[in-house]
């Protein structure tokens, strides 16, 4: 009788943890900020633009990397059977370098989740550049896959953010 009682008390304290624990839902004070969200995307587009001035970033953006829509010879970079020059590995190795600050704005974002995408695309960034610097591939495939993995990215930024904002 009495393990009885004890089964019954403790399947009690059981069901009880399970009514007190509730499944996340869509409630305004549980999704993610988007003007928070969006603050920190414009410092780091602020941060992005700012590099981009820089001798080194036209320089790549010149001869070795799309990184603007304004690539003067886009065309010809995600064609390029050329691999990577030494003097130009240089400069991509300042360029990254410049551009760590800017990866740095991104732990300000008020999700887990969105900043495992930024992560996850900058180690995938990484590994491009290396690729590239190491000769393993040439500028017109580094240039593909960036142009890849940004799109990726965004992409997969968009879907968390649609899922956590319950938009």
């Amino acid at each position: 009788m009495e393990n009885i009682y004890r089964g019954i008390a403790l399947l009690a304290i059981l069901l009880s943890g399970c009514a007190t624990n509730e499944a996340p839902t869509n409630k305004p004070g549980n999704n993610v900020s988007i003007a928070k969200v969006n603050e920190v995307q414009k410092k780091i587009a602020s941060c992005i633009a700012e590099v981009n001035l820089s001798e080194d970033a036209k320089y790549v953006d010149e001869h070795i990397l799309v990184l603007t829509e304004k690539s003067p010879n886009a065309k010809e970079l995600f064609n390029s059977s050329d691999k990577i020059a030494f003097d130009q590995a240089a400069v991509l190795i300042r360029f990254k370098e410049s551009t760590l600050k800017c990866r740095d704005i991104t732990n300000e974002l008020p999700s887990p989740a969105l900043l495992a995408v930024y992560t996850n695309f900058y180690t995938n960034i990484d590994a491009i550049y290396k690729d590239l610097i190491d000769k393993r591939i040439t500028i017109g495939v580094a240039n593909q896959e960036r142009q890849m993995r940004i799109q990726y990215a965004k992409s997969r930024f968009s879907q968390i953010l649609k899922s956590e904002t319950g938009g």
